[in-house]
């Protein structure tokens, strides 16, 4: 059942995640709910959810490479902020809409708006040194930074008869998503008396912005959604027999623009060219179009019994209403109308799958890789190859299966003997046995100074709030231990003693942080850069000028596991 929701659970953050709307906003009595973060918390919420402060983590990191004689310090920092609002009300009246087959069926038109905003930067440095003596070390110096923006808004209308049966829907789209990026890995490795050395950089910027996208969906019969959604244990995709659902047909307009470049792999020790694999590109492909396809969609619903910690199926809720809301506390996914998931997944994946600018992106990136190698693997019959003890051959003679060099330096499957020497000497150092004592030690030193989590989520009951009256997920609630950690007060529900920094909002409230949420679409708005001192990184790493939060960087695996490849790696003669 965990798995089954998890997945349910992910597949519903894709869609909200990734969907691109122009805001309508709603009236005052609205009903709406929503949470924020301020990832300035990020280290606080850590040692709550794992006992252990990120600063413990990056100190036992440094003990256990001490311990195994390398020294290894690594820092990050994160900032930003997130927003996620839901908010829906009905039109007042009723109003007339004609079916896929022209019926004209007397409906009311229920509003689901949908605003999330997202911005973060994130620095990350790591330098690491590992030395085994007679002129043998690895010295690795990493630096990276980037930032994520998501904007975006859905605004999805439904139409329902007076049995609450779905006989149509519009959904209008609209958002952007940036992400821009940049690593450099500096490496220099000496062994058996050759040194091979690395400034490596990578750039990486993505923008898709899509201005528009519009679908409407009428139904052949009315669709009832709804009674599935109140039923137990409900888990089916195949609601719609005979196409009764109709067809899903809209218009967008997208725009992908990319900027991705590589350079100073050391494609010389590797028997190319210097330069073979720095890489340059850039685009700004815009497209627009139509799409028409069968709807289709997805429920899961829990069943009606279980509690959730003491909590009652039936509970009054404080909702921003004047009074108290009754509603249920079960699992329902979506948490919007189910409608919504399949209009909106079936227009994302038109727009992903006919858009030309993805397939002109995707021609582009093939080609630029391509060329790269096809030039690199061209022979002239005029070239020549110069062996490492200087004795010249035919170029095409490299790599022909044969030994034609008195050294075999022109037979090294791609490798320079200069390489071979230092992967050799490597093989017979310590670097093995010194990544397995720092793990050991790591797993050591990190159980001896785990702390006791405040809270185990293992533990802990999510449900949503189903009103089975109107039709419609209310919220959500986090119960642990039975109380309430993250959701809106319930009767007879007392707030948890520990805090989560994940603010949740409803009501007036909420309206208000949505609305200036829904205002902030840049970058600075929502990651201002007076809140993020990258110089703490550029200051670790000895980089002259150009605040934030300590955490474990990624980069550690990384790291690690080139550290790990290098030693573990070994020449194979077929």
């Amino acid at each position: 059942m965990r798995k089954r929701l998890l997945a349910a659970l992910i597949s519903t953050a894709m869609l909200t995640s990734m969907i691109p709307v122009a805001s309508a906003g709603g009236p005052s009595d609205s009903m709406i709910w929503g949470v924020s973060y301020d990832w300035a918390n990020i280290d606080d919420d850590q040692i709550t959810l794992t006992g252990t402060s990120p600063e413990q983590v990056l100190q036992d990191l440094e003990d256990a490479a001490m311990f195994a004689k390398f020294d290894l310090d690594i820092i990050s920092i994160i900032s930003g902020s997130t927003y996620f609002f839901v908010e829906q009300w009905d039109d007042v009246g009723t109003t007339t809409i004609e079916d896929a087959d022209g019926d004209t069926h007397t409906v009311t038109a229920r509003n689901t708006e949908i605003t999330m905003r997202h911005g973060s930067r994130n620095d990350n440095g790591l330098i690491s040194y590992w030395e085994d003596g007679n002129e043998t070390y690895i010295d690795i110096w990493f630096y990276s930074w980037a930032t994520e923006l998501a904007v975006i808004d859905i605004l999805y209308t439904e139409y329902v008869d007076s049995q609450m049966r779905i006989v149509g829907a519009d959904l209008a789209m609209s958002g952007t998503l940036d992400h821009d990026s940049e690593a450099e890995l500096r490496v220099e490795v000496a062994a058996g008396g050759e040194t091979i050395s690395a400034d490596i950089t990578l750039q990486l910027a993505v923008a898709v912005d899509v201005p528009s996208l519009t679908a409407e969906w009428r139904t052949h019969d009315p669709v009832d959604f709804y009674w599935m959604m109140d039923q137990d244990g409900v888990s089916d995709s195949n609601f719609c027999y005979r196409d009764s659902c109709g067809m899903v047909s809209g218009d967008y307009a997208l725009t992908i623009s990319y900027a991705a470049s590589v350079a100073g792999i050391p494609s010389e020790n590797f028997g190319f060219d210097a330069d073979a694999f720095d890489i340059s590109m850039s685009d700004s492909v815009t497209s627009a179009g139509a799409f028409f396809e069968q709807f289709d969609t997805a429920i899961y619903t829990g069943d009606h019994t279980p509690s959730c910690q003491g909590l009652g199926y039936t509970v009054d809720a404080d909702l921003g209403q004047d009074a108290l809301t009754e509603v249920q506390c079960r699992t329902i996914l979506p948490f919007f109308s189910p409608a919504l998931l399949g209009m909106g997944a079936i227009s994302l994946n038109s727009v992903f799958q006919d858009s030309e600018s993805f397939e002109a992106v995707i021609q582009e990136i093939e080609y630029q890789i391509e060329s790269s190698f096809n030039n690199e693997n061209e022979t002239s019959p005029d070239e020549v190859f110069v062996c490492d003890d200087g004795t010249e051959i035919p170029g095409y003679w490299v790599n022909d299966g044969e030994e034609d060099c008195p050294d075999g330096s022109d037979e090294m499957n791609g490798m320079g003997s200069s390489l071979e020497l230092i992967v050799e000497s490597l093989e017979h150092s310590d670097l093995g046995q010194t990544i397995e004592n720092f793990f050991e030690r790591f797993d050591v030193i990190s159980e001896s100074s785990q702390g006791q989590a405040t809270l185990d989520l293992e533990e802990a009951c999510l449900s949503m709030l189903w009103d089975p009256m109107d039709a419609k997920v209310l919220g959500m609630v986090l119960i642990d231990g039975g109380m309430m950690l993250i959701g809106p007060d319930i009767v007879g529900v007392s707030a948890h003693p520990v805090e989560l920094h994940l603010e949740y909002l409803v009501g007036d409230d909420a309206r208000a942080a949505q609305q200036i949420a829904a205002n902030m679409d840049t970058l600075p708005g929502l990651a201002p850069p007076s809140e993020h001192d990258e110089r703490v990184v550029r200051d670790f790493l000895g980089i002259e000028d150009e605040g934030g939060i300590f955490v474990p960087a990624p980069g550690i695996l990384a790291t690690l596991a080139l550290l790990g490849a290098t030693a573990l790696f070994k020449r194979r003669d077929d």
